[in-house]
């Protein structure tokens, strides 16, 4: 067998267990948005949905756009939540703008606290707050 079809048969074999499997992962919604403020302050609320079987607990990580690096002037309530199979509820994530920018975008994840696999889903939006009045 060559080299090239050595190294695409696992590939192949990893994307056809992928396509097959369930993909299951929380729901975030929406995954982006946008909006004015008056303020210095913006607030948007989103929805957290569990799509697992079992109970679910959630950490809600305020993140900038590089989604690695947590991001300092967020609040997001709750910042951990527990849901029911199929549950969705509500969250408020508020973040301070620098006047001087008079825009901010962060990133908000929503992680399982703990789950049974190697690899840990992480579903994230981005959001972006803007300064009314101010050039925008």
């Amino acid at each position: 067998m060559s080299p090239l079809k050595a190294g695409i048969a696992p590939l192949l074999l990893t994307l056809g267990l992928a396509i097959t499997a369930p993909a299951l992962a929380q729901s975030l919604s929406p995954l982006e948005k946008s909006g004015l403020t008056p303020s210095d302050r913006k607030a948007f609320r989103l929805q957290v949905g569990n799509p697992y079987e079992r109970r679910m607990t959630f950490a809600l990580l305020p993140m900038l756009p590089d989604y690695a690096t947590s991001a300092k002037g967020v609040v997001v309530k709750p910042a951990e939540l527990t849901l029911g199979p199929g549950i969705t509820r509500n969250i408020i994530v508020t973040f301070d703008i620098d006047p001087a920018k008079k825009e901010r975008t962060i990133a908000l994840c929503v992680m399982p606290k703990a789950i049974d696999s190697p690899i840990l889903p992480r579903v994230c939006g981005l959001y972006t707050g803007r300064m009314a009045g101010r050039g925008s």
